[in-house]
């Protein structure tokens, strides 16, 4: 094949043999690059991850509301029922837009969203690192990177 000073094909016009034109090249692995595509799946994952959470809170404080007898014991528990499965939708959410690095993605979303509630913690009461939260953190990490291995490894269907 020959090919002119532009890249284009002689014979059929064609550029590099793609009919779309010219093919995307590879980042080359740049800091900056790889960053940014790091930073993005992250936040929304995280975004969502918190929505979730929130939803979920709501609605167990609702159950508590409607039944008209809150169970001291059962809140905490609860709350953390509700940010797992938060870190598990933020998960699979980040993984799925980065196609690529699901349990990194999973285990930073669960990181994050710990860490955040164990410094809203310790502003609010005074919590320490203790076993539980040892057990909240293992639990996070967990549902966060459950959800995403589960979200990169699912089947993407290609749209035409």
């Amino acid at each position: 094949m020959m090919y002119g000073k532009n890249g284009k094909n002689r014979r059929n016009g064609r550029y590099n043999g793609f009919a779309g034109g010219v093919r995307k090249r590879p980042s080359g692995g740049s800091c900056a690059g790889g960053a940014v595509s790091v930073v993005k799946p992250t936040a929304i994952g995280l975004a969502v991850a918190l929505l979730v959470a929130m939803a979920f809170v709501m609605v167990f404080a609702l159950v508590f509301v409607i039944m008209k007898s809150i169970v001291a014991s059962a809140v905490v528990p609860l709350s953390l029922l509700a940010l797992m499965i938060g870190c598990f939708v933020g998960g699979f959410l980040s993984a799925s837009l980065s196609r690529e690095r699901g349990l990194l993605y999973g285990l930073i979303i669960g990181a994050i969203v710990f860490l955040g509630s164990w410094i809203i913690g310790i502003a609010m009461g005074g919590e320490t690192f203790g076993l539980l939260t040892a057990v909240r953190l293992a639990l996070l990490l967990l549902a966060g990177g459950c959800g995403g291995w589960v979200g990169v490894n699912r089947a993407h269907t290609r749209r035409r």
